[in-house]
């Protein structure tokens, strides 16, 4: 096939190691490339084959003295792929390990590291050889004897791998060869090792198998899907200037097979996606956003498009997060909302007199209603706060009978139907208080607000609506998202969420909020930021807990994996305050000494008082420090070292995280659980520390260092 049209393709990898450089080197690489985008046949450009190299059309490319860019140069046609850059010697070596071709079954380019390849069929030839002194019986089948080459290679095994593959007859086989194969082969094979036959796999992670693949033609080659997660066509200058300029928003842009899979096609109603941390929920949703945006301008369909989270800082992160990746017309059309402030703002302009409350005109309702108490049930007023908590409101419950009907699941107090008749004057003498001061409860303002909606329709009402974070959101929020876009129809509701990072709400059943998602629930199984072992350790926090699905049903986090491997989280204990302190101190600047930035490194502790207290220290001790509020995004040109509570960093990613202080009275939260009225009440709040820590340990994509003095939190005693 003739490809006469110059394209010029940059991997994922180029990006990545392009952003380990020191800046003055990316800026030379910046210029290089602009002139390599005009003309990459040069005679200027001086190609360099590499010798020893598995791949002959791998070939470097001189930046300056010191830098190599390693680039797929064809003999013929005008195919260009930038794949990796670095100091010559390290480029090199990179180069001389790897191959880059089209994968002759699925047509997707892939980049393979042969030499590890072959070291990894070695081993494997090697195991077998060792197995085979054994007898038959004690002999284990490989995990994919059921599956021919074709299929293996179909799902984005490389050619070369198929033997490594085909050796893999246990979890830890298949763990250790991960990190050499590409990662758009890496669920399928995830999937069959866990029990799905192969017709399933393939069903669930190839897009498009349709048409003969030509080995030859890399052009069509970079617009299939599963290439696209590992490169990106350059199409102007202004996009690659972008990416050069901060390359470490480079995950944005590359999508894995399956992660587009859910993104790129209608749904024929709501859609439930679940993941763990560091699985892209996120990006698959503000892509999703984007992509539907995308499709409403060209269709002349200009009806907005809501994206929703839980907390004002993560949709403010959204928000900036989504300047990255759309068009000014796609922005235009996305409004991106905290639900609870977009609900305020929508009663203000019907006419309602509705404000938000703070704890003193909140306590003042309380002692008002308390006056109707009840004394001979012997409850508490922390018994009366969380009953309208947890169940009057949750349940939408406006009258007696609506109480004396609904199930008081997670109440460790049981109450008859005399008991809740003899309550109830508290709940309605606080209600009364409440309008009469102009106050609303979150949740009475969206069952307000979804009242309203339903009976006009000249009330703004939405396309399409995303809902990120979808685990911490209450029965009201689903039913009034459910008002906002109307009946079930076509992309309606796209919801993301994990159950073991719930750190606010409790467990709410989408199909008692009128969202059917029966056939269209879908899950996110590979990490691509925490390591493995970290994955693991935040697992064990929440070892023995049982969590939803977000539909009734129970979650499973067995058959999650990372891609990545590093060092075991560090645990470190000292007799004082000032001996933790001093190994923080120590070890932040080594990391300073090492990087040359902090910028990628956090802080994060569970109370405000505690990150102040945190940063004043660390100030003293020189350290340019910088304290992510919750009504900002953090700015990732600021070099200084970051710290935030552990509910702040959800959304966010970093190198190295910190969790210093985490001693008995931190984690749980010794405060607030000596509140708690009764020990069913505790063991829900328990839960949701355990929840917190494990969200705050898998911000790392690198290093987890835990610390304490005294008496350890019961998270981490072994």
């Amino acid at each position: 096939m003739t490809q006469s049209r110059l394209t010029v393709a940059v991997s994922n990898a180029f990006f990545k190691s392009l952003n380990k450089l020191p800046n003055k080197s990316r800026g030379k690489v910046a210029s290089f490339l602009s002139k390599f985008r005009e003309n990459p046949s040069s005679p200027g450009l001086n190609y360099e084959h590499i010798e020893g190299g598995k791949d002959k059309l791998i070939r470097s490319v001189r930046v300056d003295q010191e830098i190599r860019c390693i680039v797929r140069a064809p003999d013929q046609g005008n195919v260009y792929v930038l794949l990796w850059v670095d100091k010559h010697d390290d480029a090199y070596q990179w180069a001389k390990r790897r191959s880059c071709h089209v994968n002759r079954v699925s047509g997707a380019l892939q980049i393979v590291d042969v030499e590890s390849a072959e070291e990894a069929i070695a081993t494997s030839v090697e195991s077998k050889s060792e197995k085979a002194s054994f007898s038959k019986s004690d002999k284990v089948a490989s995990l994919f004897v059921s599956c021919s080459n074709e299929q293996l290679m179909l799902i984005g095994v490389p050619e070369v791998l198929i033997p490594a593959v085909r050796a893999c007859n246990n979890e830890e086989s298949l763990n250790m060869l991960i990190e050499w194969l590409p990662q758009s082969c890496v669920e399928g094979l995830i999937l069959l090792a866990d029990g799905c036959n192969i017709e399933e796999v393939i069903n669930e992670v190839v897009i498009d198998s349709k048409g003969k693949v030509d080995i030859s033609d890399v052009a069509t080659a970079l617009d299939r899907p599963e290439s696209m997660a590992e490169f990106m066509v350059i199409t102007d200058d202004d996009v690659l200037e972008a990416m050069l300029s901060a390359p470490m928003e480079q995950w944005r842009v590359f999508l894995h097979p399956s992660q587009r899979r859910l993104v790129e096609r209608d749904w024929n109603g709501a859609v439930r996606l679940l993941g763990g941390a560091g699985t892209g929920k996120t990006v698959v949703a503000m892509h999703k956003a984007r992509w539907l945006a995308s499709k409403n301008i060209r269709n002349g369909n200009l009806d907005r498009i809501m994206f929703t989270t839980f907390t004002r800082n993560l949709a403010t992160d959204i928000r900036n997060n989504l300047t990255k990746i759309c068009s000014p017309e796609e922005l235009q059309i996305i409004d991106v909302q905290h639900l609870d402030g977009w609900v305020l703002n929508f009663l203000k302009g019907q006419g309602l007199p509705v404000r938000v409350f703070d704890d003193n005109a909140k306590t003042a309702c309380w002692d008002m209603a308390m006056a109707m108490e009840d004394t001979s049930l012997c409850l508490d007023r922390r018994f009366y706060e969380e009953e309208w908590k947890e169940v009057v409101l949750a349940n939408g419950c406006n009258s007696l009978s609506d109480y004396i009907s609904v199930r008081r699941i997670g109440r460790g107090t049981r109450l008859n139907r005399q008991n809740r008749v003899r309550i109830w004057p508290v709940f309605d003498a606080l209600k009364s208080e409440l309008r009469q001061r102009g106050l609303w409860e979150p949740e009475e303002a969206k069952q307000a607000a979804a009242e309203l909606i339903k009976k006009s329709d000249c009330l703004q009402k939405y396309q399409s609506i995303i809902v990120d974070e979808g685990q911490d959101f209450d029965i009201s929020s689903f039913k009034l998202l459910r008002a906002l876009v109307g009946e079930s129809h076509q992309n309606d509701l796209f919801i993301v969420g994990d159950p073991y990072q719930r750190i606010y709400g409790r467990p709410v059943v989408l199909g008692q909020c009128d969202i059917e998602i029966r056939g269209r629930s879908r899950k996110l199984r590979i990490n691509y930021r925490t390591t493995e072992e970290t994955r693991n350790w935040a697992t064990a926090v929440l070892k023995g807990l049982v969590f939803d699905d977000l539909d009734g049903g129970t979650e499973s986090n067995n058959d999650y994996r990372s891609l990545l491997h590093g060092d075991e989280p560090l645990i470190k204990g000292f007799d004082d305050p000032g001996e933790e302190l001093k190994f923080l101190v120590k070890t932040i600047q080594q990391i300073n000494s090492e990087q040359g930035s902090l910028s990628s490194t956090c802080i994060t502790a569970r109370t405000n008082k505690a990150i102040n207290k945190l940063n004043l220290q660390l100030k003293e001790e020189g350290f340019d420090t910088r304290i992510i509020n919750e009504k900002e995004s953090d700015d990732p040109s600021d070099h200084s070292l970051r710290l935030a509570t552990m509910h702040r960093v959800k959304g966010l990613e970093f190198d190295q995280v910190f969790i210093p202080g985490l001693d008995d009275s931190q984690m749980p939260f010794r405060f607030e659980l000596e509140k708690k009225p009764d020990e069913t009440s505790k063991d829900l709040f328990i839960q949701k520390e355990r929840s917190l820590l494990h969200v705050a340990a898998t911000r790392a994509k690198k290093r987890v260092v835990i610390t304490y003095s005294g008496k350890p939190s019961s998270f981490i005693r072994s």
